[in-house]
């Protein structure tokens, strides 16, 4: 009975062809990933602005996205000193400007994304972003329009905030 098999050359052979396919498909998965990312987390920080644009108009009372150092704290608050990609927080903001206190409510947390991206702003925006009930917008120096640019591997996005409060996309950038 005769053995059917490889021949040490057909092994080799395909062995050198999986390697060149690698090679090829290593550095786009590399840009998918990257790419991935910095859609997670633009559409994140973008989700948090019109979340509370909304419910600012919707309840009729301010609301409130602060850079948090730890977001999914069982009792969650806001720090200026944290930066942006440590986490945010979206809270109905009755009390203190910019501040979880009293009866104000937590609407949503966003985790930590420091690990893969870096999020920073004009200066407006450093500490927090407030909307009106008229959904206008307010940073924490007072002005109404800042923009949040998003950083991952290089890319960049710009969320850019309208005196009005609308947020809008611009980019991809370079870092």
């Amino acid at each position: 009975m005769k053995q059917r098999g490889f021949t040490l050359t057909e092994l080799l052979i395909v062995l050198a062809m999986a390697a060149i396919l690698v090679a090829i498909a290593v550095p786009s998965y590399g840009f998918l990933v990257t790419s991935g990312r910095l859609t997670s987390a633009t559409n994140d920080m973008l989700l948090a602005l019109h979340l509370a644009r909304s419910e600012a108009i919707k309840r009729g009372t301010r609301v409130t996205v602060c850079k948090s150092s730890n977001p999914t704290a069982p009792v969650p608050v806001c720090d200026p000193a944290a930066e942006w990609e440590q986490g945010w927080l979206v809270f109905a903001d009755g009390g203190v400007r910019g501040m979880i206190d009293g009866n104000d409510t937590v609407l949503q947390a966003y985790g930590d994304i420091s690990a893969w991206a870096s999020i920073a702003t004009g200066g407006n925006y450093r500490r927090y972003v407030s909307y009106t009930p008229m959904g206008a917008s307010q940073g924490s120096s007072g002005l109404r329009n800042d923009t949040f640019e998003i950083c991952v591997s290089g890319k960049r996005r710009d969320i850019v905030v309208s005196s009005t409060g609308r947020p809008r996309l611009e980019g991809p950038k370079a870092c």
